[in-house]
């Protein structure tokens, strides 16, 4: 049994873990790598008030607009990474690094400009201030020093969480006009619902200026830092479901093992996902919550988990979207 596991690439470390798993009834899985293969690419973009279903032809945005878009992913991506010329001839790019980053700089490419002449301008002891991603702010930010010692911030992060940050949106003239709430109401529900309802990733990239006439920033203040952003653009990012995914969730569930779905994705694009893969039939009354309502569901008065209230949850649920690191523990855990 363990030579079998181990020609399928199963490295079995304690081999009573292989009867644990014997007798498993319920998989929790990650979403991203595991049940799809983590190649993501750019396929619809909303810039300059258009939604492209496809990637836009780069004379159909404003060249003003399209200097900001081209510098705010080459220098607000971690410059580990990169694309990289396929292995083998005829082959795919090699996508090395974070692989939604791996995503932005292949628009970059997509739209005839190469982020590397950023990055060689502009390297990476000379960027002023970086907001590192992290999983509560869900957004990542990278502050240039200008030679008139003022400054300009490029943010990018989860869209529907970044754009609640923006006060203002780049238009067709290429100029920034003022984004209402209820401007981010229609953005969300005609844009970025529709995009995440096909499975796609969405994130904003904006900016910020910070002109020398308002004084010092305090850039340790990160809530007042990362507000009053305008939009340049929302994007949506594909990463395909594994071929063989449907399948094998499929055989699982006739084994009556229960399959889950643990995403940090938002849940239209986690919905999307788990009903390719087969985790969702059509007509399911099974829920798909957000990493906010299982924990209020969860935790009593006092904020402290308790069996009973995940017992009542556990039979029906089947994709939990926008969890933390603590969030897949706890289940993991109940």
């Amino acid at each position: 049994m363990l030579q079998k596991m181990m020609k399928d690439n199963n490295l079995v470390r304690h081999l009573d873990a292989c009867e644990t798993m014997g007798n498993a009834t319920a998989i929790c899985s990650d979403k991203t790598g595991t049940l799809t293969m983590n190649r993501m690419t750019v396929v619809q973009a909303y810039i300059a008030g258009r939604h492209f279903k496809r990637v836009p032809e780069p004379d159909l945005i404003p060249t003003k607009i399209l200097d900001l878009l081209i510098l705010g992913i080459g220098v607000n991506c971690a410059y580990t990474t990169k694309i990289m010329p396929p292995e083998r001839e005829g082959g795919l790019p090699r996508q090395v690094g974070n692989k939604t980053e791996c995503a932005l700089l292949g628009l970059s490419l997509d739209l005839n400009r190469d982020y590397q002449n950023v990055r060689n301008e502009i390297p990476e002891e000379k960027l002023f201030k970086v907001y590192t991603f992290n999983s509560v702010r869900k957004s990542m930010s990278t502050v240039l020093k200008n030679f008139d010692r003022s400054y300009r911030m490029f943010s990018k992060g989860a869209a529907e969480i970044l754009l609640k940050k923006c006060c203002k949106i780049l238009t067709a003239s290429g100029e920034a006009k003022v984004f209402k709430p209820k401007d981010r109401e229609h953005l969300v529900k005609n844009v970025i619902e529709s995009m995440a309802s096909e499975g796609l990733r969405t994130i904003c990239l904006a900016y910020r200026d910070f002109p020398i006439t308002d004084g010092e920033p305090d850039w340790d203040n990160e809530a007042e830092i990362l507000t009053r952003l305008t939009c340049i653009a929302v994007v949506g990012i594909e990463d395909p479901v594994r071929p063989e995914v449907p399948e094998a969730i499929r055989k699982c569930q006739r084994a009556g093992i229960t399959v889950r779905m643990v995403t940090g994705d938002n849940i239209n694009t986690a919905r999307a996902i788990a009903t390719k893969c087969g985790i969702l039939q059509p007509g399911d009354d099974f829920l798909c919550i957000e990493g906010k309502e299982f924990n209020q569901r969860i935790r009593n008065e006092l904020g402290e988990i308790e069996q009973e209230r995940i017992d009542k949850i556990w039979p029906k649920l089947r994709v939990l979207a926008r969890s933390s690191p603590m969030d897949k523990h706890t289940l993991v855990k109940g």
